[in-house]
């Protein structure tokens, strides 16, 4: 069973790499972008496992020490483990932020939606003996989706400043123009906020969660690969320096499988 980082424990390791004295979030600053992987397991199975390591190393240091693994590195695990918590957690902070905002940009669209409609019908109409008008709604008219919806919100209220009379003689509700305004700047800002963590790739926060990942990675693979050696003759005590994760997930696989083949 994995068990988690305990709070306490990590609360007592500053956030230096023990084997350094630089700061630990220079340290992970200075992986090389060909050095960075995106979690392929849960962040948070990730850091249980690692606490795990760092349990099993500590019992088994002696042998694990013989082999030439440092007690310096073993300890570096929970310090490692604390960056990665901090660092899931800022992301999480946006990407939760995002559907929030996902769920205020609906309904501000649905309610934009009616409004575009309504438009397009008043001005049809107030301009609808001027070709030259009637040609530039047509513009605002033509087109469709996310990012043309937010432009016509924005072009109506200019069009109908730059020719207000025909608007007043069919007695034009101007707070229409107001609302349409308002709904042009608050979906450009959620839209921004939405894509930007849709888009995640480029996001300073994702970037520096999968960073703090790939440098408790490399800790994580390198002890494992001493554990693995140090006791290749032991069976039982390799599994200690595998992913436990990794392995139900394989048994749950071998199983699917199995099944298909028997039918």
């Amino acid at each position: 069973m994995i068990h988690l980082v305990s709070v306490l424990t990590l609360k007592k390791i500053k956030m230096t790499d023990l084997a350094t004295t630089k700061p630990i979030e220079e340290l992970v600053l200075e992986i090389t972008d060909e050095q960075i992987v995106s979690p392929t397991i849960p962040v948070y199975i990730t850091i249980g496992e690692a606490g795990q390591l760092h349990r099993n190393a500590l019992e088994d240091k002696d042998a694990l020490l013989a082999k030439g693994l440092t007690l310096e590195k073993i300890e570096d695990l929970n310090s490692r483990a604390l960056f990665l918590q901090d660092k899931q957690s800022d992301w999480i902070a946006v990407y939760e932020s995002a559907q929030s905002n996902t769920e205020k940009w609906d309904q501000v669209y649905e309610e934009a939606s009616l409004l575009q409609k309504e438009l397009k019908y008043d001005f049809l109409f107030a301009y609808r003996n001027n070709e030259k008008i009637l040609t530039q709604l047509n513009n605002i008219i033509d087109g469709n989706g996310k990012m043309d919806l937010i432009q016509d919100m924005s072009d109506y209220p200019k069009l109908a400043k730059q020719y207000p009379e025909p608007l007043k003689l069919i007695n034009f509700d101007n707070s229409k123009l107001e609302k349409s305004d308002r709904f042009s700047h608050e979906l450009y800002d959620l839209w921004q906020k939405i894509d930007g963590a849709k888009n995640s790739t480029y996001r300073p926060e994702k970037i520096m969660r999968d960073r703090a990942y790939s440098y408790l990675k490399q800790l994580v693979d390198e002890i494992r690969t001493y554990g693995k050696y140090a006791f290749w003759n032991d069976e039982e005590k390799q599994k200690r320096y595998t992913s436990e994760y990794q392995r139900r997930k394989f048994a749950r696989n071998s199983k699917v499988k199995t099944n298909e083949n028997s039918l």
